[in-house]
């Protein structure tokens, strides 16, 4: 019995949970949410949290939250994806919860300001230009993932490992690239990230994800922004 992810027809939080699936080489089904059912039953076993993504598991469980349900299918898969000690899978989560942060803040400029130019001027302003990095920006800063990064002293956050934290990673510097967003401007300021999204996207498993032309034409946010 197989898995079944349960999104909408677009990239946002179900991608990086694909994008898993695709690095543990796991076989699964994909079903469509309905809105109207998914608000109806929040807080129910159907709809945990009243938002997806939401994965049913074999064990007959259903799962919500992106992380919770990344984290599930790398146990399940391939553990190695989470860390090879308890330090590292630590590290894991820390940078899981720092992505998270970051992803969020672009995620607000979305869906509350539209991607609008005045938004991502001040996107990048408090979380992406370095200079910004020592203010109050709640923890949610791109330099301090790159600096992560180099302490890994490899490919990946660590080192020669990859993790489902350079999993959701990728996704976020794929949404932060993208012409809508900041373009070419995120890679000329930090331009070791180039060659660490080559290496991701080189995971066993990952480059069939990435190039599937159904993932292609997927808007990447629900209001067709980003």
């Amino acid at each position: 019995m197989t898995s079944t992810l349960h999104y909408f027809p677009i990239l946002g939080r179900g991608e990086p949970i694909r994008m898993t699936l695709a690095a543990c080489n796991a076989q699964y089904e994909e079903a469509k949410v309905d809105f109207g059912s998914m608000k109806d039953e929040a807080g129910t076993a159907a709809s945990p949290f009243g938002q997806a993504p939401y994965l049913d598991t074999p064990e007959g469980v259903r799962l919500s939250q992106m992380t919770a349900i990344m984290k599930y299918v790398a146990a399940k898969h391939k553990p190695l994806l989470l860390g090879g000690s308890e330090v590292e899978r630590a590290q894991v989560d820390m940078l899981l919860l720092g992505i998270d942060d970051l992803y969020l803040k672009y995620i607000s400029c979305v869906y509350q300001k539209s991607l609008f130019e005045e938004g991502k001027v001040e996107l990048w302003k408090d979380h992406f230009e370095p200079e910004s990095k020592s203010a109050r920006n709640g923890g949610a800063h791109l330099f301090f993932l790159v600096e992560a990064l180099a302490r890994g002293k490899g490919s990946f956050f660590l080192g020669a490992q990859p993790s489902i934290a350079d999993v959701f990673f990728y996704f976020a510097l794929e949404a932060f690239n993208r012409e809508q967003c900041f373009g070419d401007k995120l890679l000329s300021q930090y331009p070791s990230l180039g060659p660490y999204m080559a290496a991701v996207a080189g995971i066993d498993g990952l480059a069939g994800r990435l190039s599937n032309p159904e993932r292609q034409v997927m808007p990447f946010n629900g209001n067709g922004q980003g």
